[in-house]
């Protein structure tokens, strides 16, 4: 039996890995089967509608009907979701978004796979988060911490949408492991810059997690470094950061005409100090309530750890995370929760750091075993908690505008315009085609518009979530007759969204009958 041992201890410490592998394929699994492979929202169009631009080496869309339109404020009447007019010049349209995602999309877009970037995005998370939990404390707290990254219901529900949250949380995550090394005195500073560059470009506003990091750099003394080398490492970390800044800062200069300017506007206007005590309150019960009180247990992890300085990196660029957030926009909706998706595995593998040294310490012949209870437990929770927050039915709630986007690319005749608000981004994508953001018009001047458009060879139709359609006729109906939609829809497109053809009107009060097409939903959209 004696002789049996070393072996049993051999095969037994592949099974923390193991778990690793396969929560981190779970994740990629998860991305892929219930992901939106949508340009749905402002978000996601402006990531999907950049790549688009950057693989045809331009950063804009030009619109020389912005020139030529004789309302005011014609350029954001022609800004697509997610858009906004460049500074440039008037009659560019730029992308608002950072353009780290959209890069890394630009690269996947020979192969098709742009909607993949996110997926494997989530799987380098839950790997990673192995990788840092047994480097603080052991193989069997990593993998606890993987599977409960995997079972986080901010992380699924932002795994299945092509959206920066889950890449910027792999790349920070990155650049913290290769800061830390693998081993003890084996930091790999310059690719921890490298890392964080990418980071940057993905999430700008974290410049504070690359100052964590550096401090870390500096102060950590545990893998016994001379200060000489530590000061080297630092400067090893800002070289491999400098790349991803000149980039990021040359990408927004050519869009946005400065390299400090960014397409969500002035800083003073995003942050403000008075949101400090809301967004706190909410993210602490959006954070408690999707992840138990035992998210909490993290604080303790400096106390116990064996590791006491990685535990302080962790708390510290979760701090950083935050704290960045606090003086943001307030929000009311808990899916928000996803601007602290990079803090989101530093919390959670220092929880299970303390939780595995309380148990190591009140039941060290039965730590391993109760680590686990807790660790399926706690998953069974976060994943149900997932659930009914539906972040594994948003294909479905997203489906709309894939339908409203093909519909523009395969039925419209060539040159139309679309006349649209919600769909303006999935029509961009998917399409190509003008859109006018009716709520940007001049309440006096539709019939003018429709006409400009016909005059400039883009005779216009009218797109729809039939929540738009009472507030359309509220702004116009009383000096259009356009703006009254009292006619039959050219197309119903799922179940949420007309079409109405303006030259269909004539017809319709002079007896002809309309035949409204209902769009079949499965139609496979184009890239």
């Amino acid at each position: 039996m004696k002789s049996q041992r070393p072996h049993d201890h051999v095969s037994l410490a592949h099974v923390p890995p193991g778990i690793a592998v396969l929560a981190a394929i779970a994740s990629f699994v998860i991305g892929v089967h219930w992901g939106t492979n949508a340009a749905g929202g402002s978000d996601s169009s402006c990531y999907l509608n950049q790549a688009r631009l950057f693989s045809r080496f331009t950063t804009h869309i030009e619109q020389p009907l912005i020139d030529r339109a004789f309302w005011t404020r014609a350029e954001w009447t022609f800004a697509p979701a997610g858009h906004i007019p460049s500074p440039v010049r008037r009659d560019f349209i730029v992308p608002m978004c950072p353009p780290g995602l959209p890069l890394v999309m630009t690269a996947a877009r020979a192969l098709r796979g742009e909607f993949l970037i996110v997926p494997l995005c989530g799987a380098l998370t839950v790997w990673l988060t192995f990788v840092l939990g047994r480097r603080i404390d052991d193989a069997r707290t990593g993998a606890a911490a993987a599977v409960l990254v995997a079972s986080s219901p901010i992380f699924l529900y932002q795994v299945v949408q092509p959206m920066t949250d889950v890449p910027a949380t792999a790349w920070w995550l990155l650049a913290v492991v290769l800061a830390v090394g693998l081993s003890e005195g084996r930091r790999r500073p310059l690719a921890s810059g490298l890392a964080a560059g990418l980071a940057l470009l993905t999430r700008p506003n974290l410049l504070a997690l690359a100052a964590v990091i550096a401090a870390y750099l500096v102060l950590a003394k545990e893998a016994g470094s001379a200060r000489v080398r530590r000061i080297r490492d630092v400067m090893w970390f800002a070289a491999g950061v400098a790349p991803g800044v000149a980039l990021l800062a040359a990408l927004q200069t050519a869009m946005y005409g400065s390299p400090l300017a960014t397409g969500y506007g002035a800083a003073r206007d995003l942050f403000q100090a008075s949101h400090v005590a809301d967004n706190f309150g909410r993210y602490a019960r959006w954070l408690v309530t999707t992840h138990t009180p035992a998210i909490l247990a993290a604080v303790a992890a400096p106390l116990f750890a064996r590791h006491r300085a990685l535990a302080w990196l962790c708390l510290a660029a979760a701090g950083a995370t935050i704290t960045s957030y606090l003086p943001y926009y307030v929000f009311d909706d808990w899916s928000y929760l996803r601007f602290l998706l990079p803090a989101i595995p530093m919390l959670v593998v220092a929880a299970v750091t303390g939780g595995a040294t309380a148990l190591r310490r009140l039941a060290p012949d039965r730590e391993g075993v109760l680590l686990a209870v807790l660790t399926a437990v706690l998953a069974t929770l976060w994943i149900a908690t997932a659930r009914e927050r539906s972040a594994f039915n948003l294909a479905q709630l997203e489906r709309h505008f894939v339908e409203a986007g093909t519909y523009a690319a395969e039925r419209l005749p060539a040159g139309a315009a679309v006349v649209t608000v919600l769909h303006s981004g999935a029509v961009q994508y998917y399409s190509q085609r003008t859109t006018v953001s009716w709520d940007t018009l001049p309440a006096d001047s539709l019939d003018r518009v429709f006409a400009f458009l016909r005059t400039e060879g883009q005779p216009a139709v009218l797109m729809f979530d039939v929540s738009e359609e009472q507030p359309f006729r509220v702004r116009f109906q009383s000096t259009s007759v356009i703006g009254r939609l009292d006619w039959p829809p050219a197309a119903r497109i799922g179940r949420t969204v007309r079409v109405y053809d303006p030259a269909d009107r004539a017809r319709y009060f002079a007896g002809d009958r309309i035949d409204t097409i209902d769009w079949p939903p499965d139609r496979r959209p184009p890239h």
